[in-house]
């Protein structure tokens, strides 16, 4: 899901690049399953959000996604009561988009498929068997797993996306926060029709907590797809214990009918273990994803947060390759984004409890409700600190509400009637500056800034009551946006149409030495 969505970011910003999976095919488990409307956002910047969310409408065969459920089995499990549930716990930020239930074996596919259509070198089935840097430029050395043939090649970068046990990071040492395990389980893929035993309920998890067997049910489809994820204890057993019949015999048991037919199509172990890594750079090497973080599926941030790692990356990788940014600013990728994904991962452990996810108060749960977020506040509303140019870093990363404040995502705002087009659409490949009402003196100072640089800077005059009201910018005031839509300056705050130029190389960490190269670069490969 990351290192695909990589790869049309690198497109969409112009980078040529390959992709290689070890795996010849995808995995069949659903995953991750919620899209998360940030997630959307970033994917309609690139011109694919509305065929994901078309492949989305055909996820659930019947009833709706949401409710929670708990008991000894799917027969006797009873529906918690949702009212008290702390508003919308998925974020109702103002946007464009929207979140959407596709699980991850849906949108995998499409991802990979929109790729390929607009010319990405995808090789799946081989294998980057070793890498190093030569000085010049990061030498990899890949296998063909069908053929056995080796390739090599030369790259600027690479993008290590190889999951949680990223062989990558493991080989470059680099260490990371760990907290251990709390829950062991196997996540077992099953085919077995439930409509007659819901009775046209639907519902997200259900928790079982049986005599024989603990664990959690997820929806995939609502109707004969669903995902059966079931404790297991490390001390006495391994995932070795738990063959396809084991698991289908357990799977009747969550449901509570002996005689229910189960087609086990896949299964794997996973644990509640938390890792953010130390480091998400190392030379040319980044990490995205579960590469540089891991934790709990709750809350759904896990793939969410890596699309953002990505996005957040490969403009910065753009903009160094064209050397209109100093190598710098990629250091700065690490510093954005780490400390999002250990608010994440906190925010994941605060979930751990079944009842707690679901906003339900208990005798032992106060100090886990009253520090729970949001989805918005954690993937809509949280501010990169070091990505203000002005001023102190703000002791608070996250924001009651989005209103151009620098280093947070732009806020949305309709600029049609029909609502087509929003203040986002306006965001990228390049920068991006915005003004309330009159424009005449920061076109004149984006067209000096562009020619200085070399930055493609794009410039926007919004109508004025509503955007003013939105951001606190007066008539002539401007926001500088960067690539992915986070204000990278206000003009309230030290940005002026003399001191554009300054501030564009200070967020870029350009030099006149790099402005006065830029047009004469080439894009490079990126892997």
């Amino acid at each position: 899901m990351v290192g695909l969505s990589a790869a049309l970011f690198l497109e969409y910003h112009g980078i040529p690049y390959v992709l290689v999976e070890r795996r010849t095919a995808m995995s069949v488990l659903p995953r991750s399953r919620g899209m998360h409307t940030r997630t959307a956002e970033i994917y309609r910047q690139v011109g694919v959000e509305n065929r994901i969310q078309q492949v989305g409408a055909t996820a659930l065969a019947a009833g709706r996604f949401g409710g929670a459920r708990h008991g000894s089995s799917l027969v006797t499990a009873k529906a918690l009561d949702l009212s008290g549930f702390g508003g919308n716990p998925l974020g109702a930020d103002p946007s464009p988009s929207r979140f959407q239930f596709i699980p991850q074996v849906l949108l995998e596919p499409v991802l990979a498929d929109l790729a390929r259509q607009r010319g990405g070198d995808l090789r799946f089935g081989v294998e980057l068997v070793e890498f190093h840097d030569d000085g010049d430029a990061l030498c990899a050395s890949l296998r063909d797993n069908t053929t056995g043939a080796s390739t090599f090649l030369r790259a600027d970068y690479l993008i290590a996306a190889d999951g949680a046990g990223s062989p990558v990071r493991r080989s470059l040492g680099i260490t990371g926060w760990e907290l251990p395990p709390t829950t062991h389980l196997i996540n077992v893929f099953t085919r077995t029709d439930l409509t007659e035993i819901l009775g046209g309920q639907s519902f997200s998890q259900c928790e079982i907590t049986g005599e024989r067997v603990r664990g959690l049910v997820l929806s995939k489809n609502n109707t004969d797809e669903w995902s059966f994820h079931i404790e297991y204890d490390p001390h006495t057993e391994t995932p070795a214990d738990y063959p396809a019949a084991r698991c289908a015999e357990l799977v009747r048991e969550m449901i509570g009918v002996p005689d229910i037919e189960v087609e086990v199509l896949a299964h794997s172990a996973w644990d509640t273990g938390v890792f953010v890594a130390d480091d998400y750079r190392r030379g040319r090497v980044f990490l995205v994803g579960d590469a540089a973080h891991r934790h709990a599926p709750w809350g759904g941030f896990g793939g969410n947060t890596g699309v953002a790692d990505a996005h957040n990356l490969v403009w910065k990788l753009a903009a160094v390759l064209r050397g209109t940014a100093g190598s710098a600013l990629l250091d700065s990728y690490g510093a954005e984004r780490r400390p999002q994904a250990v608010v994440a991962a906190e925010q994941v452990g605060l979930l751990t409890d079944f009842l707690t996810r679901y906003g339900i108060e208990t005798p032992d749960n106060a100090d886990e409700l009253a520090r729970r977020l949001d989805a918005g506040a954690v993937m809509m509303r949280y501010r990169y600190s070091s990505a203000a140019v002005f001023g102190a870093a703000p002791e608070d990363p996250h924001v009651q509400e989005l209103t151009g404040q620098v280093g947070t995502r732009l806020p949305h705002v309709w600029i049609d009637i029909a609502h087509n087009v929003s203040t986002l659409d306006m965001c990228g490949p390049g920068f991006s500056l915005l003004v309330a009402g009159t424009s005449a003196a920061w076109r004149d100072a984006a067209a000096r800034a562009q020619r200085e640089t070399g930055i493609d800077l794009a410039v926007h005059a919004l109508p004025m009551p509503e955007w003013s009201a939105r951001t606190g910018l007066p008539d002539g005031g401007a926001l500088l946006v960067r690539p992915d839509m986070h204000v990278g300056a206000r003009s309230d705050a030290g940005l002026t149409p003399s001191a554009l130029t300054a501030v564009l190389r200070s967020i870029t960490g350009v030099g006149q030495k790099h402005a006065a190269a830029a047009d004469q670069s080439v894009p490079a490969t990126a892997v």
